[in-house]
């Protein structure tokens, strides 16, 4: 838009195995981690298709703790709570999530059971909902 600044968005991209995984932060923090299996593609072209008004740039060190957070995940190990974020959600969205990490790695619950460990027993479907708007998959799986 003219006479706007444009947004900047900062990424990298990992693989593992035969996933590809990219990754998105702006200087506020973590905004995006987006899984392809058998993927060709490399962080730019990923994120260009989803934020085309973004200025995109290839950055490591703005992805740090981000790389180390997916690494992590990857390995079966903690994922730090205190990882910065920059991502716009609904209380609940962000309250599914957290809830979501709290879960011991390998093991897994219902949404219904999430809903209820929120206090918000019946609302299994909105778990549903927030968990498939879910930006960090590795972050809260």
């Amino acid at each position: 838009m003219a006479g706007k600044e444009a947004q900047e968005l900062y990424c990298w991209s990992m693989k593992s195995d035969k996933l590809f995984i990219n990754l998105a932060s702006t200087r506020k923090g973590a905004a995006m981690v987006g899984l392809e299996l058998g993927g060709k593609e490399n962080c730019l072209e990923y994120f260009d298709r989803l934020f085309p008004e973004y200025q995109l740039t290839v950055d490591e060190g703005l992805n740090r703790t981000l790389i180390d957070a997916v690494d992590n995940a990857l390995r079966g190990k903690k994922v730090p709570g205190n990882l910065p974020l920059d991502i716009c959600c609904t209380d609940f969205q962000r309250d599914a999530w957290k809830t979501i990490a709290w879960i011991p790695f390998g093991q897994t619950r219902t949404y219904g059971e999430v809903a209820s460990m929120m206090g918000r027993p019946g609302g299994a479907r909105a778990v549903g909902q927030a968990m498939n708007r879910n930006p960090l998959p590795l972050i809260f799986p």
